[in-house]
């Protein structure tokens, strides 16, 4: 078994390297229901492969099993990630990010979240994400890794899509997490987007009706 995580570490690193990070696409061992998977298999069918490819039907149990053990490889990879992250050194969310965030996420869970900028250890989930131009944050149970201080400080709308992460590994633990990301990432990443573009347009609208009100309060005070 640990031969085989190992190489599902190694596979699952060179399709975060090599396209969005998201996409647990069809590369070696791992199985997504995907739109480049799906033309290549007949409806109710998924693409499998475990050295060489072929068409398994979605219910299969040796797709259940390959989808099992893609999702437990995951499962140590993010938690000793975290476990090294963390000793590397990581920081609270700052104030005013909370403040903007409160009405939103339980006060446990911004109680809990730390964050760091960066990830220089090789052998860590985050720093093979971030090699991603594209990945901007990733989340890691609870601790969420910033690719730049700039998003880690001033960026709301893209903490509220990894703390929306945050959350789903509180209410789903982390091997319904990982096993549900395997299985279906879009049923975690759509809710994560939906609460970036919620506070997103919230921020938004609030800034517009700040300028708006400053710009009225400016125009009586003139003759």
């Amino acid at each position: 078994m640990d031969a085989l995580i190992a190489e599902v570490r190694q596979r699952l690193s060179r399709m975060f390297r090599n396209g969005p990070p998201a996409l647990l696409v069809v590369a070696g061992l791992g199985v997504a229901g995907v739109s480049g998977a799906a033309e290549q298999c007949p409806d109710g069918q998924q693409r499998l492969c475990v050295g060489v490819c072929f068409c398994a039907p979605g219910d299969s149990l040796v797709l259940q099993q390959a989808n099992r053990v893609l999702g437990y490889g995951l499962r140590n990879w993010v938690v000793e990630s975290r476990q090294r992250a963390l000793a590397s050194g990581a920081s609270p969310i700052p104030p005013a990010i909370r403040e903007q965030l409160q009405s939103y996420f339980a006060a446990q869970t911004l109680d809990a979240v730390r964050y760091r900028v960066g990830d220089d250890i090789p052998a860590n989930l985050s720093h093979g994400l971030l090699q991603n131009p594209d990945v901007s944050a990733v989340t890691l149970v609870d601790l969420i890794v910033f690719r730049n201080a700039g998003d880690a400080q001033h960026n709301t709308a893209l903490w509220a899509h990894e703390l929306t992460h945050v959350e789903q590994y509180r209410e789903l633990g982390i091997d319904g997490f990982t096993q549900l990301y395997v299985r279906d990432y879009v049923a975690l990443e759509s809710p994560a987007y939906q609460m970036q573009s919620r506070v997103r347009y919230a921020l938004k609208t609030a800034a517009e009706q700040a300028t708006l009100a400053g710009d009225r309060q400016g125009g009586g005070q003139n003759p």
